[in-house]
């Protein structure tokens, strides 16, 4: 019964490597209209920065560029797993105030959850008369 994140998330997403910089993570945000992306190392999740975080440290200021991601990303995440509903995703992004939700399995990073993912899940759950 109900749309689980395994449904909606985006498999296996894209990382970056905690000692590239935060440059690269803006370029390829911009690229490819990311907003969030995990950072991992050997598989290992480590953490998350997202477009609002580069923004916050200054998006334009070279100096700010040039960090590497372990010294900046986000270190303190939020996951879930990818059996949780759709409804307790949301639940837990609104109560934290965050924009997207690492999946995780047995530790590994499996999908990620944004934002619009949940609105579009919701949204065709009632639209379906689920």
């Amino acid at each position: 019964m109900g749309t689980k994140v395994e449904d909606i998330m985006t498999p296996d997403p894209m990382t970056m490597d905690p000692n590239q910089t935060v440059g690269d993570a803006y370029a390829l945000m911009r690229e490819r209209g990311f907003r969030h992306v995990p950072v991992s190392e050997s598989g290992l999740l480590l953490g998350l920065i997202s477009m609002t975080d580069i923004g916050h440290l200054g998006a334009k200021v070279p100096e700010v560029l040039a960090h590497p991601l372990h010294e900046v990303m986000t270190k303190k995440l939020i996951t879930c797993r990818p059996t949780e509903s759709v409804q307790k995703a949301a639940v837990m992004m609104a109560s934290n105030k965050i924009n997207c939700l690492l999946v995780t399995v047995g530790g590994k990073l499996a999908g990620i959850v944004t934002t619009y993912d949940l609105l579009d899940a919701l949204a065709k759950d009632e639209r379906d008369g689920d």
